[in-house]
């Protein structure tokens, strides 16, 4: 996952999403893809049922839950 999915889930800036990067309580970066820094999702998940559990989608399945709110009103 790469800093935009962070910035997705929480509804922030770039700027906010690397400041809390940042943090020693984030994950480690499993590696970098094109000049960018990647993270495991299962680990960002992780993060954010500690420190954001609002900003996780309440289908905890792994899909993006974006898509499957649309079918379902």
């Amino acid at each position: 996952m790469t800093i935009g999915y962070l910035m997705r889930r929480l509804k922030v800036s770039r700027t906010r999403a690397y400041q809390l990067t940042r943090r020693r309580n984030f994950p480690v970066p499993a590696g970098t893809a094109d000049h960018m820094r990647i993270w495991r999702k299962a680990d960002i998940d992780s993060w954010l049922a500690v420190h954001r559990p609002d900003a996780l989608p309440e289908d905890a399945s792994g899909d993006e839950g974006d898509e499957a709110d649309a079918d379902h009103p």
